[in-house]
């Protein structure tokens, strides 16, 4: 948020109005989401592969603490299996490429523009750490059926504090030879730059009477957010926040604000008891609300025209701690959603553990109920004579043991005292069906065993029929791909870059990347606001994975050989250059360290006399005066 916020006084009529807006919009998306967020904490321990603890699995359990062997129900893992799988396609199609985030002219602009705002882009990927929050965006779609992932830019100062000897000076001119400690201190920017912030579904709060799919056209946008302490003093020196001296009366939110969603899913600050803990209390709890207003009517301009304008307020709905516009040039709410299915009526779409319910709990009822028939054959059955056995030696559930014959009994035919019932197994089919119900959830979802990482029986496979049959799985997946890039990555990579050309006001000079990078010359790209001014589209997920890297350099290596016995190619290729692709697609990555750069006499000559460069026998050398090839210094002509 780099605008600055306004000074609202506590007691004023728009601090009141302020508090009141935000208030209601909040309370009224969380009432219309309310019904999902069951369906969230199911989708949550289904991703845990968890099972709630029934009355009966609690007689069990302190059973079994006690000593008595007791059996556990358990939970087929299938849900948590695809998820994974599912996201592991996802990561290699869009964290795959270099750069993740690649661009091209809309109107026109040159290569060399391309070039600087990929290189832009690249650099605040890495320093910036938008990586792992792109890759948890893409869990949480699968996880919870939508993802949000939330784009601001950052203005990050450090304070660097030393502790020196310095001599004291009378009246800042004589010394007086005596030292004395100083503390020093000075602030410099670490990172300015966009940075991307995850947002749990629970914690986002659009405007209900939209698809979310379509949220940007909704009339505002919020979500919950808790900082730290030091995070709110930053933030109020850069001008960002006020009215931060009733935060440090204690007013820092409702601890209930947040929706816990699962009870097997910690999240941070979980189990602190806030009114006893003292540093639970440096804990901000907020509401950040974006809402498109008319500022004539809110008190906050003139103008008739809609603004989009962001309130921070405290989650007890006390305090206003930032009032200011949006003021980013893209205009629109600073988070990007995806989504599992490409439905466009509903409010909001399933999720992989939803679709596979079904499917997952008959999983788990075939296995249960086999192994359960299993362990009741392992149990035995008997007709048991009590007036002539002792009963307590039968009832006896550790395995093994001696059955007592009671003294009337004492020779008798024992088979007439205990006879064992004969036991069928009749779940003997049950792990057969659990394949057919496996393939029909594969069949929902379209992830199969080649995408899982299963590979099928009949002997060795080829490489080639490995990735064949891989490729042909992802058919299904490729869909879904295609519809999340152009939902939210295109957006967030426009977002990003319109940010950059807002806020970037410096001359850097930034590493190339991309295919670019292998190539000769400098690898470095100078970038200024000038200089990554224009429209950039983002290049879109087509949704095939990335070609068999190794696979791939066999075939160069096929096509260089081969190029040998034509001369009119070699004519027309540069094979050096080729020969260090070929090495980069087989995974070398420090190849070109090695090339020789020949460079003219002329050059050399100067590199020369300038004492860059000297002869391999030590000094100078005269080029105009060197000796012939096979001549040994002053001893004359060897040959």
């Amino acid at each position: 948020m780099p605008s600055l916020t306004l000074t609202l006084s506590p007691d004023s009529e728009l601090h009141k109005r302020i508090l009141d807006a935000v208030s209601d919009r909040v309370k009224f998306s969380k009432t219309k989401f309310q019904a999902r967020h069951n369906a969230w904490k199911k989708s949550e321990e289904a991703a845990l592969a968890f099972l709630p603890e029934r009355d009966v699995d609690a007689v069990k359990r302190l059973k079994r603490e006690e000593g008595a062997p007791q059996y556990t129900t358990i939970v087929i893992p299938y849900s948590y299996g695809v998820l994974m799988a599912s996201h592991t396609y996802w990561t290699t199609v869009f964290m795959s490429r270099a750069p993740v985030m690649q661009f091209s002219g809309r109107h026109g602009e040159t290569e060399q523009a391309t070039q600087a705002i990929e290189a832009a882009v690249d650099y605040q990927m890495q320093v910036g750490g938008m990586m792992v929050p792109l890759y948890i965006w893409l869990l949480d779609v699968g996880k919870y059926g939508i993802g949000v992932v939330g784009d601001y830019w950052d203005i990050n100062e450090s304070v660097i504090v030393e502790i020196t000897k310095e001599e004291e000076l009378i009246l800042g001119l004589i010394k007086t030879g005596r030292t004395k400690k100083r503390k020093r201190s000075k602030r410099i920017q670490s990172y300015a730059g966009n940075r991307l912030l995850n947002v749990r579904p629970y914690d986002f709060l659009p405007d209900p009477r939209v698809p979310i799919h379509r949220f940007q056209e909704g009339e505002f946008c919020a979500i919950y957010n808790e900082l730290g302490w030091n995070s709110v003093l930053k933030r109020a020196d850069q001008g960002f926040y006020t009215n931060i001296k009733r935060l440090q009366k204690g007013d820092q939110g409702n601890a209930g604000a947040r929706e816990a969603g699962s009870g097997e899913l910690e999240l941070p600050g979980d189990g602190i008891p806030g009114l006893f803990d003292k540093k639970a209390g440096d804990i901000t709890k907020l509401y950040e609300c974006y809402i498109e207003l008319v500022p004539n009517k809110w008190g906050l301009g003139k103008s008739n025209f809609p603004e989009k304008w962001v309130f921070t307020v405290t989650s007890d709905y006390l305090t206003v701690i930032g009032a200011q516009p949006l003021g980013a040039l893209h205009d629109k709410f600073p988070f990007q959603v995806i989504e599992y299915e490409p439905e466009g009526y509903s409010l909001v779409n399933r999720s992989i553990p939803e679709v596979l319910e079904p499917i997952s709990n008959t999983l788990d009822w075939l296995f249960n109920s086999h192994f359960y028939n299993v362990r009741k054959t392992l149990n035995n059955q008997f007709v048991v004579d009590p007036s002539k056995v002792v009963m307590k030696d039968v009832l006896d559930p550790l395995p093994g043991g001696t059955i007592r014959l009671k003294p009337e009994a004492y020779g008798t035919d024992v088979r007439e005292v205990l006879h064992q019932l004969g036991v069928v197994d009749i779940t003997q089919g049950h792990l057969r069906d659990a394949k057919i119900v496996e393939e029909l959830g594969q069949m929902a979802v379209g992830v199969n065993d080649q995408i899982m990482g299963v590979l099928q029986g009949g002997g060795r496979k080829s490489a080639t029929e490995i990735r064949t049959s891989s490729t042909f799985g992802v058919n299904r997946l490729k869909s879904g791909a295609e519809y999340m890039s152009a939902m939210g990555w295109g957006p967030l990579a426009q977002m990003i870059v319109q940010n950059t050309q807002q806020f970037f006001d410096e001359e850097r000079k930034f590493k190339l990347v991309g295919d670019l990078a292998l190539e000769a010359g400098p690898k470095f790209v100078d970038v200024d606001p000038e200089a990554i001014a224009g429209f950039f589209d983002f290049v879109p997920i087509d949704g095939t994975l990335p070609v068999d890297r190794f696979a791939q350099a066999n075939l160069w290596k096929e096509l260089l050989a081969a190029m040998v016995r034509f001369p009119q190619v070699l004519e027309r290729y540069d094979v050096s250059r080729i020969f260090g692709w070929v090495a980069q697609l087989a995974g070398l990555k420090n190849i070109n360290q090695f090339r020789i750069d020949l460079q003219p006499d002329g050059q050399v000559q100067q590199q020369a006399q300038a004492g860059n460069v000297i002869p391999l026998g030590g000094g100078r050398v005269d080029l105009e005066r060197a000796g012939e090839p096979g001549q040994v210094p002053n001893v004359g002509p060897t040959a």
